[in-house]
């Protein structure tokens, strides 16, 4: 007996570090909301179900290597885990959803508050998107089925995010804001064309009127995602992808969700500018994304009214962020900013007021910012991008083109396709160069508006994952 009691005090001695600088955390995880629509989305949209647990995946590998090798060169994400995830885990996703506690190991044990969050909010995400893939539901049904699901979302209260919208100050204007983008341009951006495709496809469950547009629709869309893949920064997304201008019908009928889903993408950009700024000291990290995450779920801080949050999407500019999900052009829209460029706005009306960082490049963008910026922007040329969801985006280059309606396959099953050094899928038309204009005052620690001075192993999967999608000119 006295040998064990030796042991335990010896134990407890070597644990003492670690648990002097730990705390108490009894978050736990919830399981889906009991309904007959669950699965149904896995069932019919196999394709774009497995994507999301390829996302999954690329989120926990993100912040396990931010936390566990601080010292690394940039390649490390930039070239190699990126080659392996646009290469590989895209290309042949799980099938079931993945326990990312067992990819962010050490990640999820400094912030298991933060992760399950985020792993909350991703519940919410799937059982919506089969709410809304159930042909079963009239309108009126899935309108309940959807309050059903924020109120069990929201019983949730210790991760749950808050459904007040959040002023991008609290995303990217804290003293380590846009470490993570100007260092990882590549991997940022792929963690922007994940939220596009996260909200965008709510859109096309929406305005699809049968089981057919609906099918075709998804495709679409997933198609356009893997467009975003081929010529990584610049043909991915230059600002955070918001709900109200990626997804308008389903932001406008379900501004709640919408909220929280911007919400929750927010703070993925914090936690990542946290876990890859030298400046937070390593025994401050997770001090930092805690306050972070409660400040994400109260409805005090950085707060503005959802008129406000509406009207800031729209002048960050749909063409910014991607462009919307359906009813779109073949060609990629063009950017009228410099790549994450950091916007300002008024917190009470959601205007833009100027630039913090980076500048326009033109359209409804050029008169905005520093007096320089604005002096070097081009004559506008794009309109401003609040155009409906299923008008061509008016910020594209080939506006004269007509919008595509892609054949309805018979399901949605058909991986994406494998893309290697030797056979390299065929490009489809890309957005062109956006003009670059004068650099800002502060140089950032990687030029995110040029092509990586790395070139990826392979290019990433540039066929869309359905040959019939039809987005190709």
């Amino acid at each position: 007996m006295r040998s064990v009691m030796r042991s335990i005090v010896v134990a407890a001695a070597l644990l003492a570090p670690a648990a002097a600088r730990a705390q108490w955390v009894t978050t736990h995880e919830q399981f889906y909301l009991q309904a007959p629509h669950n699965w149904v989305f896995r069932n019919n949209y196999q394709g774009a179900d497995r994507l999301f647990n390829a996302f999954d995946y690329g989120h926990a590998i993100l912040y396990e290597k931010l936390w566990t090798r601080p010292g690394a060169p940039a390649s490390l994400l930039e070239e190699q885990e990126y080659a392996y995830l646009t290469q590989k885990v895209l290309v042949r996703p799980p099938r079931v959803p993945l326990e990312e506690a067992a990819i962010e190991v050490r990640y999820a044990r400094l912030a298991p508050e933060a992760k399950q969050m985020f792993e909350w909010a991703h519940v919410l995400h799937r059982q919506l998107y089969d709410v809304l893939a159930d042909a079963r539901l009239d309108q009126a049904g899935k309108d309940r089925e959807v309050r059903r699901l924020l109120d069990y979302y929201r019983s949730r209260r210790d991760v749950a995010f808050s459904a007040v919208p959040k002023s991008m100050k609290l995303m990217q204007e804290q003293p380590y804001s846009l470490a993570f983008r100007q260092r990882y341009p590549k991997f940022n951006g792929l963690i922007w064309a994940y939220h596009w495709l996260q909200v965008g496809l709510y859109e096309p469950l929406m305005v699809g009127t049968t089981e057919a547009e609906r099918q075709a629709g998804v495709r679409a869309t997933v198609a356009r995602f893997w467009q975003m893949l081929q010529d990584p920064p610049r043909t991915f997304p230059y600002q955070m992808p918001m709900t109200p201008a990626i997804a308008p019908t389903f932001a406008a009928r379900y501004p709640e969700a919408a909220i929280i889903f911007d919400n929750l993408h927010s703070m993925h950009d914090v936690i990542s500018d946290i876990l890859a700024n030298d400046a937070v000291p390593r025994d401050r990290k997770r001090a930092e994304i805690v306050l972070a995450a409660r400040r994400f779920r109260d409805d005090t801080s950085y707060v503005m009214t959802p008129e406000a949050w509406r009207t800031m999407a729209a002048h960050m500019g749909r063409e910014n962020m991607g462009g919307p999900s359906v009813g779109f052009l073949p060609t990629l829209p063009t950017p009228t900013v410099t790549y994450g460029a950091v916007m300002t706005h008024d917190d009470r009306t959601g205007a833009m007021t100027g630039f913090k960082h980076g500048q326009a490049t033109g359209g409804e963008h050029a008169g905005h910012g520093t007096d320089a910026a604005a002096a070097s922007a081009p004559a506008a040329s794009a309109p401003a991008a609040s155009a409906p969801a299923a008008a061509p985006d008016t910020g594209h280059a080939m506006h004269h083109a007509a919008p595509v309606t892609p054949a309805a396959p018979a399901a949605d099953t058909t991986p994406a396709p494998r893309v290697t050094k030797d056979a390299p899928a065929a490009k489809p038309a890309a957005r062109p160069a956006p003009k670059r204009a004068a650099k800002p005052a502060a140089k950032p620690a990687a030029k995110p508006a040029a092509k990586p001075a790395a070139k990826p192993a392979a290019k990433p999967a540039a066929k869309p994952a359905d040959p019939h999608a039809g987005h190709h000119p």
